[in-house]
């Protein structure tokens, strides 16, 4: 009767023999037997004996070619036991190494990825933000030190999860880096008032994605979205030179009860800008700054959206839009098409997105209190 050694046995025995095996051609034979041989069993390994495999895996593959190491590192990334050492070691390897352990490996804990993000190139970074799951904690160092290509793989994967400080430095990226945009319109986790603050500084065709969003969100979504909203500080914006004067006009205009839409039609008449943003921001429940990006160039669809929401009349909508052109290209005849747009928005969809845009105002004011 022939007696079998006991399979750890064996396994000690060849890791012995390729630990003392001096010949390169032999080595990379023995290692290829000694990988074998680790998935082979049924069992999972002793803390033990996956120790022994760990530092003889780990010092053999060290000392081989690119090409041998690419070949380990494909066959252990997607192993749940694989040796943490080796995985570590393959994990800062050259990205040609270390690409598909940095995607897949479930070894590699947070701590091993912000460690990788803060020692290893964008290409790494990059790996690491493909990965079907990406926490906070790492999304939050490749945001800190990722650049643009790597901000947009992270941004594109729906497995990354990030905080709202961390989603709060890419839409603040997002305004200057332009590719930026799509992706975080576009990920389920960019909290509702972030994005609709987007809305201000992205092309026409993501502002009607933005829209479709607003409606398509759930009402629990969105009230969980304007309650931590109102938490969050807001800056103080550029004021004009004639800010105080125009405040103070507007505070007369309402002790008289003159703070009225048909004023907005005059200051618009008289180029009295300030004045017509900050009337229009007390007639709409908008702050200042907000009031005076729904009315940039190109931005039509805004104007209509807040007109629609606090039930100004669609022909001042449209009047105050011609008088307000700068360029020359709306005149009279425009006051047609321009009620047309106004038509097309749907009134919850103006209510809703509205109550985004007020969102820095309620934020001034529970400051202020």
């Amino acid at each position: 009767m022939t007696e079998h050694m006991p399979p750890q046995a064996d396994q000690l025995d060849r890791l012995s023999e390729l630990a003392q095996e001096k010949s390169s051609v032999r080595r990379r034979e023995l290692l290829r037997e000694v990988t074998d041989l680790f998935f082979e069993s049924d069992q999972p390994h002793t803390d033990a004996i996956t120790g022994h495999f760990d530092e003889i895996l780990s010092s053999i593959t060290s000392e081989m070619d690119t090409e041998f190491r690419k070949e380990v590192a494909n066959r252990f990334a997607d192993t749940p036991n694989a040796p943490s050492g080796l995985v570590r070691q393959l994990a800062e390897d050259h990205i040609d190494v270390a690409a598909p352990v940095l995607q897949h490996s479930p070894v590699l804990s947070d701590v091993d990825l912000t460690q990788i993000v803060g020692g290893q190139s964008q290409a790494h970074m990059r790996a690491i933000s493909n990965r079907s799951s990406v926490s906070e904690k790492v999304s939050g160092a490749i945001v800190a030190q990722g650049d643009a290509q790597t901000l947009v793989t992270l941004t594109q994967n729906q497995g990354a999860q990030f905080s709202r400080d961390t989603m709060e430095v890419l839409v603040n990226k997002s305004e200057t880096q332009t590719e930026l945009q799509t992706p975080l319109i576009n990920h389920k986790a960019l909290p509702p008032d972030m994005l609709n603050e987007m809305y201000f500084f992205v092309e026409e065709r993501l502002r009607k994605r933005i829209i479709e969003r607003n409606d398509n969100t759930p009402p629990e979504e969105l009230e969980r979205a304007f309650a931590e909203a109102r938490t969050r500080i807001c800056g103080t914006a550029y004021l004009p030179p004639d800010y105080k004067e125009a405040q103070q006009f507007v505070e007369a205009k309402k002790l008289r009860k003159r703070l009225t839409p048909v004023l907005l039609a005059e200051l618009a008449r008289n180029n009295q800008l300030t004045h017509f943003y900050l009337t229009f921001a007390e007639l709409t429940g908008l702050d200042f700054e907000t009031a005076r990006r729904v009315w940039e160039p190109e931005k039509t669809e805004a104007v209509a959206i807040v007109c629609k929401a606090t039930d100004m009349p669609r022909d001042l909508f449209a009047t105050l839009v011609v008088l307000l052109s700068k360029d020359g290209a709306k005149d009279i005849s425009a006051i047609t098409t321009l009620g047309q747009i106004y038509e097309n928005i749907p009134k919850s969809t103006a209510d809703r997105t509205l109550r985004f845009w007020k969102m820095r105002k309620f934020a001034q004011d529970e400051q202020a209190a």
